[in-house]
This record gives C-alpha cells, structure tokens and sequence, in this order.
C-alpha cells in the first residue's frame, strides 16, 4: 500500500507545481503588458549643446516602474531644446538633460547667431542705454551724432542721424562663470547684438568717430521690427575699406 500512496503523493506534488507554475507565467505576462511605457529616447548619441531634432528621437517601451521622473511622452515636447550633457543612443529623454532657454546651455556652448549675422559688442552706460532698461531680447534704434568735419571742412557742424534700426540684443553684459538664472537686468557696461558681417564694420567706424546712443523699442513693434537687409551691405561680406567717405555716402551726414 506504500507504494501506490507515494507514487501519488508524488504526482499530485508535481501538478500542483505545473498549476502553479503556469498561473505564475500567466500573472507575469499580464502584469508586465499592462505596465509598459512608450517614452521618447535617443535613437542615437547626442552631443553636449547639440540641438534636438526629430531624427535624433524615437521612441521604446519600458516598465512603468523604470520610467524616469520628467521624461517626456511625445517627441514633439522636445521641439527647440538642445542638448545639456551628452545623451545615448537609447537612453530615455528627460527634463533634466534638454533646455530651450540659451541662458541654461554651458558657457562654452555656441551663441545662437543666425545665419548671416554676426555678434557685436557695443559699449553702454546710463545716459546712452536707456539707464539699463535694455534687456535681452529687445530691438534698439542707434543714434549718431557726428560733426560733419570729418566729411567736409565747409561750414562744419554737430549732426544727428538715426544710422540703424531695429537692432536685436542677443545679451546684455559681460558673460559670468556663475551658472546663470535667467538673463539679469539692471545697468551693464556693454550689449551684445546682432548685425550683419557689414553693418558691424560700419559700426566700428562710428564707435570710434561718433557719439552714439541708443533708442529702445516699445514691445508693441517687435513683431514687424527685424530690419531688411541693406542690399549695398551684403550680410557675409566685408565691405572692404571703411572711411568718411563710405559713411558719408552711406547716411549723408
């Protein structure tokens, strides 16, 4: 009789394994399918301060318990940011690792110069940049007063003249080693802007002839007020030679 009862003993043993054993691979599945997670990852590497685009983004499903906190569900959300440290090729994008904002890229990072311009910087001071109201982001008309001496000996004289418009600050002040928390305001020694390869040696010309002040733009005009290029001042090519009679014959002091 012992032996009938062990070989069912042991048999009722292993179905009991075998029942739980498929239960256990059953709940595994069920669980694992339901908690999957599509966010958006590197579909390759990604330098530091490279700027994000849509080839660089695909996405994979992880457990929703792996997901990363701020990661981003739509490839879409990254659109403008860049690069704050290097990314790999599948690792998950997250809020932490993209910025939209110039300021948060690292200082060594690529001023964002379009195409066709380059950056300038000019001095300010109170009473020629608007006692420090100019801010990042802004449009400045400059002002030239020059004396007409250097063009003419006839009947020379003080002039004034509005030689250009619409001038975009990339930055204002000089840059920092301390980590920046948006653009500061206040008064600064100098502006950072935008002008073509050009007009920026015109510029030069007038900052070490002319007495030069700034006119800020109401926020009203910004949309109609990026200037059209000057087509006598390619925006790439130098204009070669720059004196009083190419400045007079561009602005007719």
């Amino acid at each position: 009789m012992r032996t009938p009862l062990f070989i069912l003993g042991v048999g009722l043993a292993l179905l009991a394994f075998l029942v739980m054993f498929a239960f256990g691979i059953l709940f595994a599945n069920r669980s694992q399918t339901g908690s999957q997670v599509r966010v958006v990852v590197a579909a390759q590497d990604i330098d530091a301060r490279e700027p994000i685009t849509p080839d660089l983004l695909t996405t994979a499903a992880i457990p929703s318990t792996a997901v990363p906190p701020q990661s981003f569900l739509r490839a879409g959300d990254l659109t403008g940011t860049s690069a704050l440290v290097a990314i790999y090729k599948g690792q998950p994008i997250t809020a932490n690792v993209v910025a939209s904002n110039p300021d948060q890229i690292t200082p060594s990072s690529f001023l964002p110069i379009p195409q066709g311009y380059v950056a300038l910087t000019l001095p300010t001071s109170e009473q020629q940049g608007v006692a420090g109201f100019i801010a990042q982001g802004d449009y400045i008309d400059v002002i030239a007063t020059v004396n007409t001496q250097l063009f003419s000996t006839v009947n020379p004289r003080q002039v004034t003249r509005t030689v250009f418009t619409s001038v975009y600050i990339l930055r204002v002040g000089p840059q920092s080693v301390v980590p920046r928390q948006g653009q500061a305001q206040g008064l600064s020694s100098s502006v950072t802007v935008l002008m073509s390869l050009c007009d920026a040696q015109y510029m030069d010309w007038l900052l070490s002839n002319a007495t030069l002040k700034y006119a800020l733009l109401s926020h009203y005009d910004y949309t109609k007020a990026q200037a059209p290029p000057d087509s006598a001042c390619p925006s790439t090519t130098a204009p070669g030679l720059i004196g009083p009679a190419q400045v007079q014959g561009r602005w007719g002091f």
